[in-house]
């Protein structure tokens, strides 16, 4: 299928949020409608597709909570939180390409809505928006020097997430590859991006070089524990409040021999015969057998507890590392953030 489905205006999703937020929220939905508004036909029609309806926000969020915290502007960090949602956006429709998932947020993903090369074209335009975005930032007034120190953050940003994913590849298959492979591949993956949000939401704040690491420091151990639950959602109980929001199906890190973190703790505290259960369902066919061999593995294991006390600990740092920022409602935004994780 080729065509162009549309849809309604951008919203995200109801939750608990202040008055503060929900301001930050308008402002960035209001960035998305008028960078892709519509009835958008062509490139923009696949970009507003693909990224509506937007989730969370949760890289965009990061950029402006962290300008805010150390005293900056809502208008100048507008268009690059944009453009991290941009880039994000890209590699989830190159991800679904790789993974073979037709669906995106429970709906077609965009190389099944439109096509494969069309997705392909689609996701590689999105990368560009960083730089259409510092352009934005800069007819808003961030200095030369800033939009430099901008580019430079975000390149090596781009750079090793293209490591991470690779990574992620060249583990699939391997329940026995050491944790700490999977938290190395998860930070070049993940981790990097939410860093570098936070670090670019300092740069173009003002920020002084003790709070820049301070929030360089929340973004990273914010992104290992977002990771961290995400890996846990396939396997979340139905009616589970940690279960929901995952993107793609349940079943894509199984059925692509991702290594998921509960399955490489389960694999570290099974016994050969547990191991051997494991490796016969990363080879099955039938995915809803595989997920329940699987299930009674990680049971067996505690592998979901562990996994999420790994996340737990993350968050904890995260937390931790905001104490250095001053006081304020933006402070107080980005920590509530982490209470959403867990």
């Amino acid at each position: 299928m080729t065509g162009t489905p549309t849809g309604g205006g951008i919203a995200v999703g109801p939750e608990d949020r202040s008055p503060q937020r929900e301001s930050v929220l308008a402002a960035l939905l209001a960035e998305f409608e008028s960078r892709w508004p519509a009835g958008a036909t062509g490139l923009a029609g696949m970009h507003r597709y693909a990224i509506t309806p937007p989730g969370k926000l949760v890289r965009p969020q990061l950029v402006v909570w962290s300008a805010l915290a150390v005293g900056g502007e809502l208008a100048r960090a507008l268009p690059v939180a944009l453009g991290f949602e941009a880039v994000h956006t890209g590699s989830l429709l190159h991800d679904d390409l790789i993974d073979r998932d037709d669906v995106r947020r429970a709906r077609p993903a965009v190389h099944a809505a439109f096509g494969a090369a069309q997705a392909i074209i689609a996701g590689n335009a999105l990368f560009f928006e960083w730089f259409v975005a510092l352009d934005r930032a800069a007819r808003h007034g961030a200095p030369a020097e800033v939009i430099v120190a901008v580019l430079r953050e975000q390149a090596a940003a781009g750079a090793a997430v293209c490591h991470g994913a690779l990574a992620e590849l060249e583990l699939s298959g391997a329940p026995d590859q050491p944790v700490e492979a999977y938290l190395a591949m998860a930070r070049a993956k993940t981790a990097v991006l939410t860093r570098a949000a936070c670090v670019v939401g300092a740069l173009l704040g003002g920020a002084g070089a003790a709070e820049t690491a301070s929030l360089a420091d929340f973004g990273e151990f914010y992104g290992m524990a977002f990771q961290i639950r995400d890996d846990l959602l396939p396997y979340v109980p139905p009616g589970d409040p940690a279960g929901g929001g995952a993107g793609k199906p349940a079943d894509s890190d199984l059925r692509n021999r991702r290594p998921a973190l509960p399955l490489l703790l389960a694999w570290e505290h099974a016994g050969d015969d547990a191991r051997a259960r494991l490796r016969r369902a990363m080879d099955e066919d039938d995915p809803a057998a595989a997920a329940a061999q699987v299930r009674a593995v990680l049971d067996e294991t505690g592998a979901l507890r562990r996994a999420r006390l790994l996340g737990d600990e993350y968050l904890l740092r995260a937390r931790r590392a905001l104490t250095a920022l001053p006081a304020g409602c933006a402070r107080t935004e980005l920590a509530a953030m982490t209470h959403h994780i867990a």
